[in-house]
C-alpha cells in the first residue's frame, strides 16, 4: 500500500510531536498529510433565559475558536519546515459529531491514520473510528505514533472471520500482503462450511490470495473462552507479527458499543498496527 493521501485526525490537546512519524512516511513516499485538528465546542446552554449563561457560552465558543485558530497556526509552521505536502483543516465539533466530521474528511484519503493516543473518553476514538469505516468506506490503520513511519510489515496476521467486512479488509491490504515476506490467516472458533470456506476454514481466503501472488499460511485455533481479541493479538506476539489486518465490527454496531468487541478492545489495547475495514 502506498497511499498518496493520508488523513491524521488530532485532536487540539495532543502534541505535534505525534505527526512525525507520519511526517517522515509522507516525505518517503511523496504522499500528502491532511491534519484533521479538531477542537470541542462547550456544549450549548440548557437554559438561555439569561444573559449571564448566554454571555459564558459565547466567550467559551470564541476562547475555544481562537484555541484552535493559534494550535493550527503552531502545526502549519511546523509542517511547513518539514517540507513535505500538507494541510491543516480546522474543525470545532460537538462531542456528537465527531464521527460524521471525522466522515466528511475521510471521503478524500486513502487511508486515515489514527493514533492510539487520540483520546478515548466518552468513545471519541471509535467515534473517528466508525466515521471512517462506516460514514466514509475507507480503510483505517490504528498504531502508536512511531509506528506510522512505515507501511513495510515483513510478517503480516489476517484475522478472518469469513465475514464481509474482513473481507474488505484484505481487499484493501493487498499490496502490503504482496510485499510482506511472511502472511498467516488465523481462524478463531471458526465454523466451517464445506461450500463457503473450501477445504477448510481460511482456506478459500488463501486460494484467492495465492492467486495475487501471496502464499500463506492458515491457522484455526479455539478461544478457550478468552476474547478473540486476545487470542488474535497474542497469537501475533507469537508470530513476531508487524501488522494485523481484521474486519471493523463484525456484528452489530449497537451491540458492539454495549458490549464492546473485537474492534473496541484492539482499538484501545492493542500493540501492533491494525489496519482495518468495513
Amino acid at each position: 500500500m502506498t497511499p498518496k493521501t493520508i488523513l491524521f485526525p488530532l485532536r487540539i490537546e495532543q502534541p505535534v510531536a505525534e505527526l512525525e512519524a507520519a511526517v517522515d512516511f509522507c516525505r518517503n513516499n511523496g504522499a500528502h498529510l491532511s491534519v484533521l485538528l479538531i477542537g470541542l465546542a462547550p456544549p450549548p446552554p440548557v437554559a438561555t433565559d439569561t444573559v449571564v449563561i448566554s454571555d459564558n457560552w459565547a466567550a467559551q465558543s470564541e476562547a475555544a475558536k481562537q484555541e484552535l485558530h493559534e494550535r493550527g497556526s503552531e502545526i502549519e509552521q511546523h509542517l511547513a519546515k518539514a517540507g513535505i505536502s500538507a494541510e491543516i483543516k480546522r474543525w470545532l465539533m460537538m462531542e456528537h459529531s465527531i464521527e460524521a466530521g471525522t466522515a466528511e474528511h475521510a471521503l478524500f484519503a486513502d487511508v486515515t491514520f489514527l493514533s492510539r493516543t487520540f483520546p478515548q473518553e466518552r468513545g471519541f476514538a471509535r467515534q473517528v473510528v466508525s466515521g471512517v469505516v462506516f460514514g466514509a468506506g475507507r480503510p483505517i490503520i490504528v498504531a502508536d505514533p512511531a509506528q506510522f513511519g512505515t507501511l513495510s510489515w515483513g510478517t503480516i496476521l489476517i484475522g478472518w472471520d469469513n465475514e464481509k467486512p474482513a473481507a474488505r479488509a484484505v481487499a484493501e491490504a493487498l499490496p502490503l500482503l504482496a510485499a510482506a515476506d511472511n502472511v498467516h490467516i488465523l481462524c478463531v472458533d471458526p465454523d466451517a462450511v464445506p461450500q463457503r470456506d473450501g477445504e477448510a476454514p481460511g482456506w478459500d481466503l488463501a486460494t484467492y490470495l495465492a492467486r495475487h501472488g501471496v502464499q500463506t499460511t492458515v491457522h484455526t485455533q479455539p478461544s478457550g473462552g478468552h476474547p478473540v481479541a486476545t487470542v488474535l493479538a497474542d497469537f501475533a506476539e507469537d508470530l513476531g507479527a508487524d501488522g494485523l489486518v481484521m474486519g471493523a465490527y463484525g456484528h452489530s454496531r449497537l451491540r458492539q458499543r454495549l458490549l464492546g468487541g473485537t474492534t473496541r478492545s484492539l482499538i484501545e489495547t492493542g500493540k501492533l498496527p491494525i489496519l482495518m475495514a468495513h
